[in-house]
Formats: C-alpha cells, sequence, structure tokens
C-alpha cells in the first residue's frame, strides 16, 4: 500500500498543494507551527475518514467555509482515488468519485503515531475505549456499524431515564443487550490478539517489565440484563445507563502495578508506542498489507533507543512519513515545511540507526 500523491485545499494553515510520495521514508522538518502536523492529519483524514476535532468547521482554514484532502493510493496493483470534503457540520467522502460511508473506506489504510499517544497511559477510559473503538471499526465492518446504533440507543435510553419513562426501559434494554454483548465479544478477541503484539513491542523497545493489557469490563454477555435489575435504582437517580462497553476500560499494566498510576514518562511513551506498533501488526494481519506509517515529532521526548526503534520502524514499512523540528536520517524524499508550504530539500546523509523493530 503506497500513497502516491495528497492534495489539500483550504485545509487549516495548508498552502492549497499537491504533494507526490516515493516509497521509503519521507522526512518532513522544520520549525513548530510551520504545517508539519496538519499535514500528516490531512493525510490521516484523506485515507481512514477519521479525525479528532470536535467540530469539523476547525480543519477548514479560518475565513473559508469549506475544505478539500484527496489522495491518490496504490493498492493490490491498483490505484484508487480517496477524497474527504468538509464543510460546516457535514463531511463527504468519495472513492473513485462515488460517494461511500466511512466504514467503506480502505480499512488498514494508515497508523498515526503522535507524541500526544501518552494520553493512552495518563488519560482518562475514554480515550482509550475511542483508541480501541477506532482500531475495531476498521478491523470490523459490521463493528463500524453496530457501535454507531449501540451509542445510540444508549442517548436515547438515557432520555427515557431522564424523562422518568419506566415503560421503555425493557425496549432499549433488549436493544443494549443485544448490540452490547456484540461489541463485547469483538472486544474481547481483538484485546487477546492486541495484548500479545504490544507484549512483544514493549519488550523489544527494551522494557524490562511485561505489559498487559486487559478489558476492564462493566458487565458482560452472561449478566447484561440482571445487571440492569441490580442497578435500576442507581440509573433513575443519575439518569444515565452505567453499565455496558461504553462505561467499559482498556486496562494497562506494567509489571504489577497500574500503568496510569506509576509509569514514568518515558515508560508511558514507551506503552504508547508498544500499542501503536501492534496496531501496524494487526492491522497488516487483517487486511495483509502493511498500512503508511505517520510519524509526529519523532524525537519527541524520546531517549536515543526509543528514537532508534521508531526510525528503524519507519525504515522497515513499505512507506512512512516522518515530520520533526530535524530531518528525520535515511530519508528517500526530504521536505522542508514553512508557513503551510513544503520544499524539497537534499536528503540527509546520516546512517539510519539499526535497532530491531
Amino acid at each position: 500500500m503506497l500513497l502516491q500523491s495528497l492534495t489539500t485545499l483550504n485545509y487549516r494553515n495548508l498552502t492549497p498543494d499537491t504533494l507526490h510520495f516515493p516509497a521509503g521514508v519521507s522526512a518532513v522538518w522544520g520549525p513548530n507551527g510551520a504545517g508539519k502536523t496538519n499535514l500528516l492529519e490531512a493525510t490521516y483524514l484523506a485515507l481512514t475518514g477519521l479525525s479528532e476535532v470536535s467540530r469539523l468547521e476547525q480543519l477548514v482554514l479560518q475565513g473559508e467555509s469549506e475544505a478539500y484532502v484527496r489522495a491518490e493510493l496504490l493498492q493490490g496493483g491498483s490505484l484508487s482515488v480517496l477524497e474527504v470534503g468538509l464543510g460546516r457540520g457535514r463531511r463527504t467522502l468519495k472513492v473513485d468519485g462515488v460517494r461511500v460511508r466511512g466504514h467503506e473506506l480502505p480499512r488498514g489504510s494508515a497508523v498515526w503515531i503522535r507524541p500526544e499517544d501518552s494520553d493512552l497511559v495518563y488519560g482518562a477510559p475514554g480515550g482509550r475505549r475511542a483508541y480501541l473503538d477506532e482500531l475495531l471499526s476498521r478491523l470490523s465492518a459490521r463493528y463500524a456499524q453496530q457501535l454507531p446504533r449501540y451509542e445510540r440507543a444508549v442517548a436515547q435510553r438515557n432520555a427515557a431515564l431522564k424523562a422518568g419513562e419506566d415503560w421503555a426501559m425493557p425496549i432499549w434494554e433488549e436493544t443494549l443487550v443485544k448490540l452490547g454483548s456484540e461489541i463485547i465479544e469483538v472486544r474481547r478477541r481483538a484485546v487477546g490478539r492486541l495484548a500479545e503484539l504490544a507484549y512483544e513491542a514493549n519488550a523489544a523497545l527494551g522494557s524490562a517489565k511485561a505489559l498487559r493489557l486487559e478489558l476492564s469490563e462493566s458487565t458482560t454477555p452472561e449478566t447484561f440484563r440482571a445487571d440492569f435489575a441490580r442497578r435500576a435504582a442507581e440509573e433513575r437517580a443519575r439518569g444515565s445507563t452505567v453499565i455496558g462497553p461504553h462505561r467499559d476500560d482498556l486496562t494497562l499494566t506494567l509489571g504489577d502495578f497500574p500503568a496510569g498510576d506509576y509509569a514514568s514518562r518515558g515508560e508511558a511513551r514507551t506503552i504508547a508506542l508498544s500499542l501503536r506498533k501492534a496496531e501496524l501488526d494487526l492491522l497488516r494481519e487483517r487486511f495483509g498489507d502493511m498500512p503508511l506509517l505517520l510519524i509526529d515529532d519523532f524525537s519527541a521526548e524520546l531517549d536515543p533507543s526509543r528514537r532508534a526503534f521508531l526510525l528503524t520502524l519507519a525504515a522497515s514499512v513499505p512507506q512512512a512519513i516522518v515530520t520533526g523540528t530535524e530531518e528525520a536520517p535515511g530519508a528517500a524524499l526530504s521536505l522542508r515545511a514553512e508557513a503551510g508550504s513544503f520544499f524539497p530539500a537534499p536528503p540527509s546523509q546520516t546512517p539510519l540507526p539499526q535497532v530491531r523493530a
């Protein structure tokens, strides 16, 4: 899987342009605020249809009403054109000119590693659920369809709880048990393999402490209905649904202790890298093709060994785009970032560090 080109128009601070990318590592470097992260964000959006912003209009250049990104992706010997149009409160996705839904995009197309990934360790359970749900929605088209249905049912049940509509509870509970049980079962299967891959990646990064991933569940498919009855009074008092996969967590344990409470900054960065490496491997296993690897600010908060691991990982995949305030070594293409524009520069002759990835 290779990204041939990326076109942007009115996307954040990026100058309208079309950039062409070769196989291997493309290094994008320059000062902070030059548009490097926005370039990776636009690439990830074009390939996956996904964005973490709360309002789509935040992605549109100030003063404009619409934005557009376009990617040409070579996959399995054929070229696909992926387009995303953005406006106030709307997103339009197209593949080869035909409108599609998010789960119809090439789901194994990209993995994005960023400094903020440490929030997966230190942050609230919602961030880890979002990470897991995003990954599973890409691994399974059915999961991508069932999850929003479940979330809508939770919102509707919460509204009924707040309104005191006890008569509606059996209806919504039946829906939540059906959808929620399916979501839990998929999570269990996926996390089993994700845990194995993350454990291996953490060890490859030189950690002396074992990394374990487990689901912390508020209910189970077997006890879902009984748990609704057991916690009915609490739910009426709160006006919200307190059990189900929307309340679960992906727990991270390093050695014998919860990672969020005891991991150092360096250990948290290692755990985050391990999760992204596991994501990369899981997508490759599922779809038989290595995703494009996007690495933002490759030297941020990394000691030499972790930086070497990250750069070696970039060199081991068919294609990677690596940003930083300095140029990543071993690049096939070097682009200097300046005020949202990107200019070709001679690639660095610095040899790539050799670390097993």
